[in-house]
């Protein structure tokens, strides 16, 4: 991702941070959608006692929905909104959250399975690229599988302030260059899609 498409990345969220202050309209949902989602991603496994990273976490509002569904997990989250991850962190004082670029800083942790939710909806230059390069560095921290969600290109209402990826391009990506275990679920709302990538 390049500098300018970053920064505007981290605007947008602390100024959402700012204006609400805690709840999913932090991370651009309404309650509804944050939690179907949420449902459709928890689908990869059964992740009780498992490591779990959570790659843009937010305010960490993936924890206790994790913590209500499969009692114990080993959550960590990681965002690059430096006053989103010092407020998760006052949130949940026993879970480790850290700021960080993953493309750009290296973590040493490797984790069971790592979740991706909304990260590659905002509208930014190249902005499938930038789907391609995040899932290849996520992909390298998980031992069991990683799941993300995006918003598809085969869609009946666009809005502009969104980044829509074309779903044959990513599965082909996926395919051909994280694993071969791949399954898709396509346009299963408001034109979302959700996939899971098994090693």
């Amino acid at each position: 991702m390049d500098p300018a498409s970053k920064q505007k990345i981290i605007e947008n969220y602390r100024n959402l941070f700012l204006k609400y202050g805690s709840g999913p309209e932090v991370g651009q949902w309404s309650e509804e959608g944050q939690r179907f989602r949420f449902r459709k991603l928890i689908q990869i496994a059964d992740l009780k006692g498992r490591r779990v990273l959570d790659l843009g976490c937010g305010i960490g509002d993936l924890y206790p929905f994790l913590r209500e569904r499969f009692g114990y997990v080993d959550y960590t989250g990681i965002d690059i909104v430096p006053e989103i991850v010092d407020y998760a962190a006052q949130r949940y004082p026993r879970v480790p959250f850290q700021c960080c670029d993953l493309l750009c800083e290296e973590i040493k942790e490797s984790f069971d399975y790592v979740l991706i939710s909304g990260m590659f909806n905002n509208a930014i230059a190249e902005c499938t690229e930038f789907l391609k390069e995040m899932c290849t560095a996520a992909f390298k921290h998980c031992s069991l599988g990683m799941g993300f969600n995006f918003l598809s290109t085969y869609h009946s209402y666009e809005d502009r302030g969104m980044s829509y990826h074309d779903p044959v391009d990513v599965l082909d990506f996926c395919l051909k260059n994280l694993t071969h275990k791949v399954t898709m679920e396509h346009h299963y709302d408001r034109a979302e899609v959700v996939v899971f990538a098994y090693r």
